[in-house]
């Protein structure tokens, strides 16, 4: 038999000087083939992951567009002719390939599951943090008949090379030459990977909705806009930029220092998942906690913060509030900012978060940012309490202590805090409330998951007005400002959220809107109304995070730097701006810049990143 197997297919360690040229051919199509047949196997079994929880239509789409399917099997198929090139053996070049290939499609399924979020190359920088939360009591890993249907047909693919391609690719010009052709062919596609008009030229959208970033992504496959969204962590320039016409726009402003007697104290807390849902008109939802949250919202400047994120990605509006960046990215060196400004016009800048400082690198972002102190669990937190997510009972009072504190030193007062009691998911199994917030014909799920987020929420609320009941009794000037980063998770594939009938799947304008829409409020005590002669009452526009911190400033009758004024011309026109081809521009939600402003917002582009790019020295 083996002698027979031998015959038909090769399975000599190496062909004998003897053999005739045909059969040495024969040999080495025979691996060739074999191989590649193993690579596209590979490949085509990642895409079973791709879709996540969304339709089985969207899985045989892929297969409609063979380009769309090529692009997604020929990373596959290059990595394993390049491991084989390295380790001169077939099954092992199969088995670790489908480590990478399948680990990273797993990946994916999980977070789309979890939080409808992709996996984005950029998200390999953040490792340490997506194991922290994979390993945690919140998200729960499990195994259903795709991971298993992979596992066995890894484990099979891998056993069946062993058989069909036996011994090792020998000599070092043989395997040199197939790691050259590899890379080389590998070099070719690059940049067919990382064209735009390309990608956003492939549809597969009969299943999906082009106005969701994460469906959008997912239409694409997993391997394919895995690789293309390289594009959105390495930064490259705008169309046109350059860096001399960047300094001419920002030439016409000239940056603005606060004036002595209108410097007050800024607190900033950025609420994790704070949503109002009174303004959905769930049925059986009990919405009456939100009273407090109500008066403040009639006490203070308040408006619709359209953010780029979903369930997940804090950091986002986070930094686009800090630093008036529309696109945050990893920043890896001191970044303009307003804190830096702040700074610079003699302010303390300091803040809290309550959670680990590795977790987004804010250990060193924050530093990067312009922030001389920032407290975080290790050393800090940890010491007032052993809540795996701090309550903001902890939080605030902490917060308020450091605004006392300050005043010795004699300087104005800039805090920026992120709170962590209210992050998600919420344990769906049971619920730890006192109080039935959501009842009627809902899933046990749906109501523990509402129970326990509105718990937090409500917890929330309830520390929030003590800390407003000292602010508004201070004699110093403060003004409060408070925002949310992104709506709640609410079950996987936003399940909670179909059975509570509030429409978040973007199929609409309104419901894309709704998806990605929190609030944002700004309040002043007496004091700081009397030194800014400003009532911070009434209601806002709709803005995006990288104009908070302008409409704070304006309100406060301060200039700002030169960038604030530039961005505050233009938010005029764009004051929506997002990563996901979604913009207001002149009052009209749309999915493109309308053709007669494209220059301005060309402008737009520019400043945003000569701003990001090149740091200022505000020391002088």
């Amino acid at each position: 038999m083996k002698q027979w197997l031998d015959r038909i297919f090769f399975l000599r360690r190496e062909p004998d000087a003897a053999w005739p040229v045909g059969k040495k051919i024969g040999y080495f199509l025979w691996r060739f083939l074999v191989l590649l047949a193993a690579g596209i196997s590979l490949g085509a079994l990642a895409l079973i992951f791709a879709y996540g929880d969304y339709s089985w239509g969207v899985f045989l789409g892929y297969f409609d567009n063979l380009f769309l399917v090529t692009m997604n099997v020929l990373p596959a198929v290059l990595l394993l002719f390049l491991l084989y090139g390295l380790t001169g053996r077939a099954w092992l070049a199969f088995l670790v390939d489908g480590g990478v290939a399948l680990g990273l499609s797993m990946g994916n399924y999980f977070k789309l599951i979890f939080r409808d979020d992709p996996v984005y190359f950029e998200d390999m920088l953040i490792l340490r943090e997506a194991g922290a939360m994979a390993g945690s009591d919140h998200y729960a890993l499990f195994v259903d008949k795709r991971i298993v249907t992979a596992l066995v047909c890894w484990a099979a693919g891998t056993a069946l090379l062993a058989l069909l391609v036996r011994g090792a690719a020998r000599g070092w010009k043989r395997r040199l030459g197939i790691l050259a052709a590899s890379l080389a062919v590998s070099g070719v596609l690059a940049p067919v990977y990382l064209d735009e008009d390309i990608y956003t030229g492939v549809e597969n959208y009969e299943y999906l909705n082009q106005w969701s970033a994460t469906q959008n992504y997912i239409s694409h496959g997993f391997l394919y806009p895995f690789l293309h969204s390289v594009t959105e962590m390495v930064e490259t320039p705008p169309k046109g930029y350059a860096e001399r016409t960047a300094e001419e726009l920002l030439s016409a402003y000239t940056d603005g220092d606060i004036p002595a007697d209108r410097q007050v104290n800024i607190i900033a807390l950025m609420r994790e998942a704070y949503v109002d849902f009174s303004r959905y008109d769930i049925e059986g939802l009990d919405t009456s906690g939100y009273a407090f949250y109500h008066q403040l919202e009639e006490e203070s400047y308040h408006g619709d913060l359209v953010t780029n994120i979903f369930a997940g990605g804090t950091v986002d509006s986070e930094r686009g509030f800090l630093t008036g960046d529309y696109k945050v990215r990893n920043y890896r060196s001191n970044t303009n900012s307003y804190v830096w400004y702040l700074r610079q016009q003699g302010y303390t800048v300091e803040g809290s978060h309550p959670y680990y400082q590795w977790f987004y690198n804010r250990q060193n972002l924050n530093g990067y940012l312009g922030f001389e102190r920032y407290r975080f669990l290790e050393g800090d937190y940890e010491n007032l309490t052993s809540a795996y997510l701090p309550e903001d009972s902890i939080l605030l009072p902490e917060i308020y202590s450091d605004f006392q504190a300050n005043k010795d030193t004699g300087k104005p007062y800039f805090s920026f805090s992120v709170n962590v009691q209210s992050h998600g998911p919420y344990t769906t199994t049971e619920s730890y409330s006192t109080v039935d917030y959501l009842t009627g014909d809902y899933t046990e799920e749906c109501r523990n998951a509402m129970d326990n987020y509105m718990a937090a929420i409500m917890n929330s609320d309830v520390e929030l007005e003590k800390l407003i009941d000292q602010l508004r009794a201070e004699e110093e000037p403060v003004v409060f400002i408070l925002f949310s980063d992104h709506l709640p998770w609410m079950g996987d594939s936003n399940v909670f959220y179909d059975e509570m009938g509030m429409d978040i799947s973007g199929d609409t304008a309104e419901s894309f809107l709704r998806h990605y829409t929190t609030e944002y409020l700004i309040w002043a005590n007496d004091a700081a109304k009397e030194v800014l002669g400003c009532d911070f009452v009434g209601e806002g526009p709709a803005i995006s995070p990288c104009y908070l911190m302008n409409v704070a400033f304006g309100l406060m009758g301060w200039e700002g730097p030169a960038f604030m004024q530039a961005m505050d011309d233009l938010r005029e026109v764009f004051p929506v701006v997002t990563i996901h081809d979604c913009y207001i521009v002149d009052g009209v939600l749309t999915d493109a810049i309308p053709a007669e402003r494209q220059d301005l917002f060309n402008q737009f582009l520019y400043l945003q990143y000569y701003w990001t790019n090149q740091f200022l020295d505000w020391e002088t």
